[in-house]
């Protein structure tokens, strides 16, 4: 029983994530601000820009990234969120309350975290978030906690609630939003625009330039070889009763796998939801499931019958690599590389 309602646990965390990247937003802003939603033309150029850029341009309005010597010499700083909402940040803060993993963990990644007195509930990275107030859920946390630890910021996601952001920001709290991107090129603009609304600039373009340079590394290594490109890899957000969620074409997952060098089984549709029939008929060459799901995925029909199962090439995966953005998601790159490397050793010592 335990078990179960674990579980139960970890698929409402994938389906608040599914809400996230899907469009369910929070409703509080007053106008949507069109150059913020413009997306890249196609991956191609995203990788171009991000392979020829030595530090990612300041997306945060007022700040000067190029003659900033000091994180405070960017404040006061306007912040207009993608939905059209500004708000200023007069100076540097000191206290941070966040409400999404997420921001979280990029906090942590630019060394930000002595500034930390508020998270939410599925903050689980690293191990040192969880001495750290919690706040409540990602979409309606607790208002009257929050206020009470004073925060000079609170940054938080799409899915916070209007009731949420209507009651700290009638207080005279900052509350900024961040949404989930879809490709490693927002990603890192979105490190870099954390590291300002934090306080810490010069981190940030530290961390963006490095993230910058390891895409470019990855994408330079892609597998051009014919074993490799006939490899397709699926990752199962969710399955069975929940539905059969997936990263399809042009997700940030999607991106995460062609990164690796390999090509995204579920290319074939675009948006999150797909259908066990095309998994059926697909027959991935991987399968990366969540570690929640794995028993439960390789022993259900009629994803057992599928060849990566009977064959053993299902991956328990930490989920948090893949769903959720950040430095991190590197390592879902190097680990779909690694699994394939083995298999197509296999392959040649077999031939």
């Amino acid at each position: 029983m335990r078990k179960e309602m674990n579980m139960k646990k970890k698929v409402l965390a994938v389906l608040l994530a599914l809400a996230m990247v899907s469009g369910v937003i929070c409703s509080c802003s007053s106008e949507t601000a069109d150059e913020a939603e413009a997306s890249e033309s196609s991956k191609a150029a995203a990788t171009e820009d991000i392979a020829e850029t030595e530090a990612p341009a300041e997306t945060t309005e007022g700040a000067d990234a190029s003659e900033s010597a000091e994180a405070d010499s960017i404040y006061p700083l306007t912040y207009v969120d993608p939905y059209g909402n500004a708000t200023v940040i007069e100076s540097e803060p000191q206290t941070i309350v966040t409400v999404s993993p997420m921001v979280t963990e990029i906090i942590y990644a630019l060394g930000a975290q002595d500034k930390l007195i508020g998270r939410s509930d599925y903050d689980d990275y690293p191990m040192e978030v969880f001495d750290i107030q919690t706040v409540g859920p990602i979409d309606l946390p607790d208002t009257e906690l929050i206020a009470s630890l004073e925060p000079d910021i609170v940054i938080v996601s799409s899915i916070f609630s209007e009731e949420a952001y209507n009651s700290l920001t009638a207080l005279g709290i900052p509350v900024c939003i961040v949404v989930d991107e879809d490709s490693f090129a927002g990603m890192i603009d979105s490190v870099q625009n954390i590291a300002d609304l934090a306080g810490v600039h010069d981190a940030g373009l530290e961390l963006s330039a490095e993230l910058s340079e390891e895409y470019a590394a990855y994408a330079a290594l892609q597998e051009t070889d014919a074993d490799a490109q006939d490899v397709t890899v699926y990752y199962a957000m969710t399955f069975g009763e929940y539905g059969d969620y997936t990263g399809g074409n042009g997700t940030f997952i999607d991106e995460i796998i062609e990164l690796a060098g390999y090509t995204n089984a579920a290319d074939d549709t675009e948006g999150w939801e797909y259908s066990v029939e095309k998994l059926i008929e697909n027959d991935p060459t991987f399968i990366l499931v969540p570690e929640w799901g794995y028993d439960l995925f390789i022993t259900s029909e009629p994803y057992s019958s599928l060849t990566a199962v009977q064959e053993g090439r299902v991956i328990a995966v930490d989920a948090n690599l893949f769903e959720r953005q950040g430095p991190r998601n590197f390592e879902a790159v190097q680990l779909i590389k690694d699994a394939v490397n083995e298999y197509l050793g296999e392959l040649d010592a077999a031939a």
